[in-house]
């Protein structure tokens, strides 16, 4: 059988497909250095970002010292935590079963609580040591809000309402304190992860659609003429404060991931605190979000004041009653006498 003999290209053809084949590697070409410049850009704003990031930790160092007092033997500094109050939220005795109840009433007498119970310790303290100043932390999840539906069902108030019920017991609480003692106060504010205004948490914009951090920014114009108070309002997840020679980190938890694995909440906030300070080391975490006092040597987790609910049940949380932390920075010896604020009632 005769092979069948391939007519020649014509030079027309050929340099079509010549061009065609130039065309296609210079769109290849386009692409990879729109890809190129693509990462660039998106390196570039890492790195923007990780400068803003480190810009505010260093200007939020500097933001408050409280320094010793020369000539003074013994001094200390008091801390009060406020976190994790859920006022609008109502707590039915037969949810949990018969472990705790909660609605407005409680709540009031609570915050109430929290506040003469937490200066009646400063006063018991300074029977030993000298204390100027007292730090009361608002460290977030004041309210529910309306982030799951059944938040929205059972809460007896809106957002709205409920962050401005509890503006009245804070700056009333903060009042109470002035009129009461002669205490310097410091207040560093953080959000929590409840008070927002979005469905899911905006990492980078968390402040901006915070209805807590409104709240925080309004009651310090309230005390803006008081000499004796100083608000530390943070913008970013943590603030730091220097106390004496301890560095005090405040967030409000939940940046520390947590399921109820085994060996409890150390494992993974040790692990979150090992990473944070090799960024900016600090000598103390002060937290909230778990409702769990608890004074892990290196930290110290805030308890509640709505107390046992069934999501604490579901949750197979250890049942805790509502309580704040209360603790020393001594200006030798660092964080000493930590103790619980009791919010509980008779019921």
């Amino acid at each position: 059988m005769a092979k069948k003999e391939t007519k020649p290209s014509s030079p027309r053809a050929s340099k079509a497909i010549r061009d065609r084949v130039i065309s296609e590697r210079r769109i290849e070409a386009l692409n990879r250095e729109k890809k190129l410049n693509s990462d660039l850009i998106d390196r570039m704003k890492s790195l923007e970002g990780e400068l803003l990031a480190m810009t505010r930790i260093k200007n939020s160092r500097k933001s408050f010292q409280i320094k010793a007092v020369p000539g003074i033997e013994s001094q200390a500094t008091a801390v009060m935590v406020a976190s994790d109050w859920h006022v609008e939220e109502v707590v039915l005795a037969t949810q949990v079963n018969d472990m705790n109840v909660f609605d407005k009433a409680i709540c009031a007498e609570r915050v109430r609580r929290f506040f003469r119970h937490g200066l009646k310790l400063v006063e018991k303290e300074r029977h030993a040591v000298r204390i100027d100043t007292l730090v009361l932390a608002m460290i977030g999840d004041f309210i529910s809000g309306s982030i799951h539906e059944e938040l929205v069902e059972g809460n007896r108030l809106l957002p709205i309402y409920a962050i401005m019920e509890v503006q009245e017991y804070l700056a009333a609480g903060i009042q109470y304190i002035l009129d009461n003692s002669d205490l310097k106060l410091v207040i560093p504010c953080h959000s929590g992860n409840h008070g927002r205004t979005t469905r899911q948490v905006h990492i980078s914009t968390e402040a901006g659609n915070s209805l807590e951090r409104m709240m925080y920014s309004s009651i310090a114009q309230r005390f803006a003429n008081e000499k004796r108070v100083t608000f530390i309002i943070s913008e970013g997840y943590h603030s730091y404060l220097q106390v004496y020679n301890t560095t005090i980190r405040f967030h409000h938890g939940h940046a520390v991931k947590y399921g109820g694995g085994v060996g409890g909440l150390t494992v993974p906030l040790n692990k979150a605190i090992y990473g944070w300070n090799r960024g900016h080391r600090a000598d103390l975490d002060v937290l909230g979000h778990f409702h769990q006092f608890f004074d892990g040597g290196s930290f110290i987790v805030n308890g509640s004041l709505i107390g046992y609910n069934a999501y604490a049940l579901a949750i197979k949380a250890s049942p805790e009653p509502p309580v704040q932390a209360f603790f020393l920075i001594d200006s030798k010896f660092g964080k000493t006498v930590v103790c619980p604020i009791i919010l509980e009632h008779d019921r």
